[in-house]
């Protein structure tokens, strides 16, 4: 079985208020993204995918130099890249979703009966 993984980060952003490391607030500080991650069996053609929101770093852990404006971002953040990407690499996740993919070959399968069509 070859399972290739797909991540896909949405524009789907939950913002807040929060507090800064150095105490300044923060209006709009992306708490989570949607991101999609979907495993496919490149021999058998089964998928399986998740679409949660992935939460981002503790606003306190976050210094102010390292913080981007919500209003000013013309593109995603690295370091938001970054963290969403480790999700997206995460082997236990990565296992989770290979398991639903076993899980669906052995899955019983819906038919029509022979003789429906009597």
């Amino acid at each position: 079985m070859a399972i290739s993984y797909e991540l896909r980060i949405t524009d789907r952003v939950q913002t807040n208020k929060a507090v800064l490391a150095d105490g300044e607030e923060a209006v709009d500080y992306i708490e989570a993204v949607v991101c999609v991650l979907t495993a496919t069996d490149t021999d058998s053609g089964h998928t399986a995918r998740t679409d949660p929101w992935v939460s981002l770093s503790d606003p306190a852990t976050v210094d102010r130099a390292d913080f981007v404006e919500f209003a000013d971002m013309d593109a995603m953040p690295g370091k938001i890249k970054d963290q969403l990407e480790t999700w997206g690499n995460d082997a236990e996740l990565r296992q989770q979703l290979a398991n639903q993919i076993d899980a669906q070959k052995t899955a019983s399968v819906e038919k029509l009966s022979p003789w429906a069509n009597v």
